[in-house]
């Protein structure tokens, strides 16, 4: 039975796999040795959005952010997100079509 104001396991599910995929985009700039103001400049994202995404001040920062942001660590998505899965321990399926 569902409680209100409860978020469901699968809403829970996809923060804590949300929460994995912006701790793993950080560690690729750090291990990439960026800064977070070179990777605004390649990924076209705010250097202060780029702050508070990793500071988990920003809990979605939606597709487009963190594709820019993949992207310009060349970081494939489907290897961010089999990383922040494994990590995880989210069981959060993603369809593909």
């Amino acid at each position: 039975m569902q409680h209100p104001g409860r978020p469901t396991r699968e809403a829970r599910s996809r923060e804590e796999l949300a929460r994995s995929v912006v701790a793993r985009l950080r560690e690729a700039r750090e291990s990439a040795g960026m800064t977070r103001r070179r990777l605004s400049e390649l990924s076209g994202v705010s250097g202060h959005t780029i702050a508070k995404i990793e500071q988990a001040a920003v809990t979605d920062p939606g597709f487009a952010v963190v594709a820019a942001i993949a992207g310009a660590l060349e970081l494939p998505l489907d290897d961010l997100l089999r990383r922040a899965r494994r990590t995880s321990g989210a069981g959060v399926r993603v369809r593909s079509s």
